[in-house]
């Protein structure tokens, strides 16, 4: 076989990455454009007064906890019918949801759109599954991690580009053109995508017995356990993290040096998840979850003590370095527990385990900030993220190791 040869057949794999990179890059650039700014847009266009907190916490509850009940369904019909055919759904009805926020006269009609946007999108997750589905197993790990960096870079992006056009056009002009995004980034993977889909000769009886199932005997069980408590740990500083910020660079400070503080975890990951990947590659995954985990207990613990923006803007900078190790092998691991027709179920049980860990995260780092302080929520932070990388080196090697020789003598 020529080289020319091996690079044409390539070609297929490599460029669904890349288009999918662009496709997730848009699409949490859109997110992050509009939803940091829902506590504004309830008081400011949809006259919410004293309880806009209490709408801003019930509008993120109501997304995550609908994701958490229908992703898996969504990801199992994926693997009936295509990673590709579930990617658009999701981002036809996504970009339907954000133009319909832009006429929205009350936070019930908000609430009911929010509803929406946690049922019946999906756009990112079905992208992970369909990398995971479309590239070759040596190289997967680097794939996803080139996807979960578009990831990122959206959420870095997002905000200051919403801020900017929220002062520009307005909040609800912004709202409709993060739908107008979205369908671009829908007609990118429709036109530009390929999956060589397959659909399965048999088909389950059940969906509750299929997903039964894919959780049998594997390591996937555990692993979505990680990805719970990641969420979970990181989730929990949201409620308290921004004030804290604030209170450490002084009053008067401007409110973009609070958000550049509160985003270089993202910047970190972006920088790094390529050379996590690489490195899981040589040593595996679950040696370089196991890292990123412990690291980033190590450098969240003295954010409870930093007295500066400085200071806390550099043990973020270097947990955000350590932790880029997690998602991508969380993905890598999940590709590896389940066989490759079973991966749209499988993603869609970890984005429903993320968003679990998204509604208990600000739940715990609420209550410890007001009940006890601040400062507290880093060591609690610290402990989830201690504890998820020993279960990880102890039972998700022990059951790769158990589920390899299993998947050999049979």
């Amino acid at each position: 076989m020529t080289e020319r040869r091996r690079h044409n057949e390539m070609e297929p794999w490599r460029r669904n990455v890349a288009v999918l990179w662009i496709a997730v890059f848009i699409a949490a650039s859109a997110w992050t454009m509009v939803m940091p700014f829902m506590p504004v847009f309830l008081s400011e266009d949809l006259g919410v007064g004293a309880g806009v907190t209490v709408w801003a916490g019930l509008l993120g509850a109501v997304n995550s906890g609908f994701s958490a009940l229908t992703a898996p369904i969504w990801g199992a019909l994926g693997d009936r019918w295509g990673r590709k055919a579930m990617m658009v759904r999701a981002g036809i009805f996504l970009g339907s949801a954000y133009v319909l926020m832009a006429f929205v006269r009350n936070p019930y009609e908000l609430l009911g759109v929010r509803v929406m946007i946690g049922a019946l999108t999906g756009f990112i997750p079905t992208a992970t599954a369909l990398v995971a589905t479309t590239t070759p197993e040596r190289h997967m790990g680097q794939a996803l991690s080139l996807v979960a960096t578009g990831n990122q870079a959206g959420s870095i992006l997002g905000p200051m580009l919403g801020g900017f056009l929220a002062d520009l056009i307005g909040i609800r002009n912004t709202m409709a053109l993060s739908g107008v995004a979205v369908f671009a980034a829908t007609l990118l993977v429709v036109f530009a995508v390929r999956e060589q889909f397959q659909r399965p000769a048999r088909q389950p009886a059940h969906f509750l017995s299929d997903m039964r199932q894919v959780l049998q005997g594997g390591p996937l069980i555990v692993v979505l356990a990680m990805s719970l408590l990641l969420q979970m740990s990181q989730s929990a500083m949201e409620p308290v993290l921004i004030p804290h910020i604030r209170q450490l660079l002084g009053s008067g400070s401007p409110n973009w040096m609070a958000g550049v503080i509160y985003s270089v975890p993202g910047i970190a990951f972006v920088l790094a998840a390529p050379s996590w990947a690489r490195l899981g590659e040589r040593w595996g995954y679950t040696t370089t979850v196991t890292i990123g985990l412990a690291g980033g207990a190590l450098f969240t613990l003295p954010q409870a003590l930093v007295q500066s923006g400085l200071g806390m803007g550099s043990f973020r900078l270097s947990a955000g370095l350590a932790l880029a190790a997690v998602t991508p092998g969380i993905s890598a691991l999940i590709a590896a527990s389940v066989p490759r027709e079973q991966r749209g179920k499988a993603f869609g049980l970890n984005q429903s385990a993320f968003n679990v860990g998204a509604m208990l995260g600000p739940l715990l780092g609420g209550v410890l900030g007001d009940r006890v302080g601040i400062r507290w929520v880093f060591p609690a932070t610290a402990l989830l993220l201690l504890f998820a990388a020993g279960w990880c080196w102890s039972l998700v090697r022990a059951r790769v190791r158990q589920h390899r020789d299993s998947q050999l003598t049979a």
